[in-house]
């Protein structure tokens, strides 16, 4: 069985040093995509999930198995 602080710590370990994403993390992308700034952003899927998408379920079983 997986231990949940030890999933939380490996994950903040290596995709989310500044802890856990806020609600103005993902306002900033929801502001910036219909800004200027963004103009030439098309067509794309823009994952706004502080590194999540990147954290798989094998990488963390096999951290867990062979210890830190």
């Amino acid at each position: 069985m997986w231990d949940r602080d030890k999933l939380i710590t490996e994950f903040n370990e290596r995709f989310a040093p500044r802890g856990p994403g806020e609600p103005e993390d993902v306002a900033a992308v929801i502001a910036f995509l219909p800004s200027e700034d963004a103009r030439f952003v098309t067509g794309v899927s823009l994952p706004v999930d502080g590194g999540m998408g990147r954290l798989t379920v094998s990488h963390l079983s096999n951290k867990m198995s062979n210890g830190p």
